[in-house]
């Protein structure tokens, strides 16, 4: 079998002399995303930003909303919210798309100008200098398809201790992205490199896609190489006074590579498994169909009886109402109004009675029955989190939440948020899968550090440096295999 180690050695060398750098970013990148995420906006940053909302000589009907905009395609909800200092419609399409209009007018929202941008960024904050808005399409920090329906963005810096900048939408009018100095430098040795955010690649998703999944199996090809013929040079050297038969740096490598090798082999193949994007798993995204099914089609104006003034009257809350959605679950129109990710009042939109907190589950466990055909066998509301529902800093999971599990061939368990409605992710047993695969291999996820992720983070750190320093060494052996005169020898393989 001595073709088989001459072998893994020439693909674990030639892969090594250039996969070595980008594993020893990985590992470097990988521990700064531990302590800094990615900017991201918060629910309740959104909700800080935002005016409350002045309903004074608002609103025009839905009708008249339908109509000025030709509605064309299913709507599936729409929020009213304050944008420049008047009340504005963000309409939500099922395909993702976005159209505003002036609530108190009716009239489509134009292209917001400059100083709009600037008063909207200086929403919730502190105003220390003055502020100037610049239009972009994109930047490092936006170039994520979900901006897409909110271009172009309006960028405005503030000028204050943290060095924030805020992006403001065109479309809608409000804040969709906040970063501040510490996060963006941090983040340019953290999340750009540990993902390729290269905004050239990544403005080209499928590309971007393709580049980073094939990057990564090469790297389980290299690791796993690596691993074997590691684990078969021990077993060569077995009942030796040495475990190794190699000196210096090889040495470090080698042994280095027995210790780590199997963190390291599931690292790069779970970071593989973070593009899998559909490839061998399910994905988790309901489509269109499903979520029109699950809102007993698309919403229409006359799905909203009541009109908001009156439904008004029966609202009470806490602090002033600075978001209005108006949405459609099993057939039925609903106004949620919000004055905060914690604090609303979901109301009937045909009857406006029964105001309550959240929906009602037995509603949304009705209407999930059409999402998929088959019967529900089980549901529980999720009030602290679970193993298969729990957030992340890029996946924020609203609660509490309703799960219905069905006894499809696929196992599937529906999740439902209960403050907005909103079928948020059809969970099957594929699914659940990757997520021990995914999250579990590569976050370490799992029960053990369930109730302390100071320790997660503080494990994860230690393997990270381990792993950048075992890189490091392969890095090393690759540049004097590439300046060496002579082609390396395989190792003998006995």
């Amino acid at each position: 079998m001595g073709w088989v180690g001459t072998g893994l050695t020439v693909v674990h060398r030639v892969l090594g002399v250039g996969m070595s750098l980008l594993v020893m970013l990985w590992f470097g990148s990988g521990a700064v995303l531990l302590f800094v995420p990615y900017p991201s906006l918060t629910e309740a940053e959104r909700f800080r930003r935002l005016e409350p909302l002045q309903l004074d000589d608002c609103c025009v009907p839905l009708a008249s909303v339908w109509n000025q905009v030709d509605v064309t395609q299913e709507v599936e909800r729409v929020r009213l919210l304050m944008g420049t200092g008047r009340p504005v419609y963000v309409i939500h399409f099922s395909d993702g798309t976005l159209k505003s209009v002036w609530a108190d007018r009716g009239e489509p929202m134009s292209e917001i100008a400059p100083s709009d941008a600037v008063r909207i960024a200086q929403q919730g904050g502190r105003r220390e200098s003055e502020s100037a808005a610049e239009m972009l399409h994109d930047d490092q920090w936006t170039v994520q398809q979900h901006f897409d329906p909110h271009r172009p963005l309006w960028k405005v810096p503030l000028h204050d201790a943290d060095g924030q900048e805020v992006y403001v939408s065109s479309t809608s009018g409000e804040v969709v992205l906040k970063t501040t100095v510490f996060e963006r430098s941090w983040n340019r040795v953290g999340a750009v490199i540990h993902w390729l955010y290269l905004p050239r690649l990544r403005r080209h998703w499928a590309v971007w896609d393709q580049t980073v999944w094939w990057l990564a199996l090469l790297g389980v090809i290299t690791a796993t190489t690596g691993l074997a013929l590691g684990i078969q040079q021990v077993h060569w050297r077995r009942g030796h006074a040495k475990m190794t038969p190699f000196s210096g740096i090889k040495r470090w490598h080698h042994l280095s590579g027995i210790a780590i090798g199997a963190v390291i082999c599931a690292w790069l193949f779970s970071g593989m498994l973070s593009m899998d994007h559909g490839r061998w798993f399910s994905m988790p995204e309901p489509t269109v169909d499903q979520r029109l099914r699950f809102m007993g089609g698309a919403l229409m104006p006359q799905d909203v009886a009541v009109p908001l003034r009156d439904a008004l009257r029966h609202v009470q809350l806490g602090d002033a109402v600075k978001e209005i959605l108006v949405t459609k679950v099993g057939g039925a129109g609903y106004y949620v109004f919000r004055s905060d990710p914690e604090q609303q009042v979901v109301m009937s939109a045909v009857t406006a009675q029964a105001p309550a907190p959240n929906f009602a589950l037995d509603t949304l466990a009705q209407a999930a029955k059409t999402v998929i055909p088959a019967e529900q066998i089980a549901r529980s509301e999720i009030t602290q989190g679970d193993l298969y529902y729990y957030s992340t800093v890029h996946n924020p999971r609203p609660l509490s939440g309703l799960r219905i599990v069905l006894d499809d061939p696929a196992r599937t368990w529906v999740h439902i948020d209960t403050k907005t409605g909103q079928l948020m992710e059809l969970m099957d047993y594929s699914r659940r899968v990757y997520r021990w695969l995914f999250h579990g291999l590569h976050s370490w996820n799992i029960p053990l550090f369930s109730k302390y992720d100071r320790q997660r983070r503080l494990v994860l750190l230690g393997f990270c440096v381990a792993g950048f320093l075992f890189s490091l060494s392969g890095v090393y052996l690759g540049i004097s295999v590439l300046v060496s005169r002579e082609p390396p020898k395989p190792s003998a393989i006995r």
